[in-house]
């Protein structure tokens, strides 16, 4: 393992994975109207989900999510150590596009027929890669909160 991959990183990684899972289940429930939140819910990219998670468990989605976050970090983070990014507003972008073209090997592959027919399909590349670069930014959103809140109570080192 290398400087780039300290154990807090890889704890981290682990974070990113339930992270994204979490966030994948409290959208399955906005998709099956049983959250809503400033309109969230109704936007074609939440609705378009309710079929895609028909034919998924809970679980099976959640982790099918978590395996797509971790892989992202483990991107983003190689990313950012090669080319040394420490600016906040760049490793931001940096989230936002990989996570955007995360989306396009599961479009494209083959391997995510169900969510090709009932998310890529529907949104179209453009407000697909929108949506799944948000995605990214949530979760890092979530993850720099978290931070911020172990700080405050001393948790996380």
């Amino acid at each position: 393992m290398n400087d780039t991959w300290t154990k807090q990183r890889l704890l981290i990684l682990i974070l990113v994975f339930f992270i994204t899972g979490l966030w994948d289940i409290v959208l399955r429930a906005m998709a099956e109207g049983k959250i809503a939140f400033l309109g969230i819910e109704k936007m074609k990219w939440v609705t378009v989900l309710k079929q895609y998670f028909d034919k998924h468990t809970v679980l099976s989605a959640a982790l099918l999510a978590g395996f797509v976050g971790a892989i992202a970090y483990f991107i983003i983070i190689s990313v950012t150590s090669y080319f040394n990014i420490t600016n906040g507003l760049l490793i931001l972008l940096v989230v936002f596009l990989i996570s955007g073209l995360i989306g396009f090997p599961m479009r494209y592959s083959g391997l995510f027929p169900i969510l090709y027919q009932h998310y890529y399909k529907p949104l179209g590349l453009f407000y697909s890669f929108i949506t799944d670069a948000m995605s990214g930014v949530v979760v890092l959103l979530t993850l720099v909160c978290l931070g911020w809140i172990g700080q405050k109570i001393n948790i996380i080192t």
